[in-house]
């Protein structure tokens, strides 16, 4: 049994996941309390599902881009889990997951985490070859990504409305968005990540492993 934990942003996400599939996942906006609201949450869901810690192999967590305090706590718990327990820790980007959530859209795929200061944490992914990711994560705005972008995108994660209004602006219907309930984060395709990762053999260092922050201070315009 492998045990997921996002908390790259305000929205949190925990899954319980095995060679079966999601046995069990639970998504809610934490806002900032990841701190006081994570533990409680991931003992109810083990509760739930009738699954004891000691049946956990792996546990799964978000690397970010997102949140610095977020991140911390999610890596924090997930070190914390996978050293008390002896479990593999398995790191998953967090926009890697959210494209692999999006992987049937037929178009390149623009993920999205909002970092502040109308900036986004982004990368092109396209899963209909390999490799799915065609480039690094970056830190732009949302005028930068749409003068890259030249043909037809699936635009999903951190959009309210007036990012969509942008996007549709600069792109017209090359711009193409999830129905919200289709948009939302969810932690089971994190966990099917770290689960194919797990099943290849395949662990991170205890010790080295650390979150992706991507963020850039801004220089106020003189």
């Amino acid at each position: 049994m492998l045990l997921a934990i996002d908390t790259a942003t305000s929205l949190t996400g925990i899954a319980l996941y095995d060679g079966r599939g999601p046995l069990a996942e639970c998504v809610w906006e934490s806002g900032r309390n990841h701190t006081a609201q994570l533990l409680p949450q991931l003992d109810r869901l083990l509760g739930y599902a009738g699954v004891e810690r000691g049946s956990l192999r792996a546990v799964g967590v978000a690397l970010g881009p997102g949140s610095w305090s977020g991140l911390r706590v999610g890596m924090s718990v997930a070190k914390g889990l996978a050293l008390a327990g002896g479990l593999a820790l398995l790191g998953i980007s967090t926009l890697e997951a959210l494209a692999y959530q999006h992987a049937r859209a037929g178009a390149p795929i623009y993920p999205l985490i909002r970092l502040g200061r109308d900036r986004f944490a982004t990368a092109m992914f396209q899963f209909d070859s390999d490799p799915a990711r065609r480039e690094p994560d970056r830190n732009l705005t949302l005028d930068e990504l749409c003068a890259e972008v030249e043909d037809r995108g699936l635009f999903c994660g951190d959009l309210d409305e007036d990012a969509t209004a942008r996007i549709q602006r600069a792109l017209g219907p090359r711009a193409l968005f999830p129905r919200p309930a289709a948009n939302l984060r969810r932690p089971a395709f994190l966990a099917e990540l770290a689960w194919q990762r797990l099943v290849n053999g395949e662990r991170d260092d205890l010790v080295s492993l650390e979150p992706i922050y991507l963020g850039e201070p801004v220089k106020p315009r003189p």
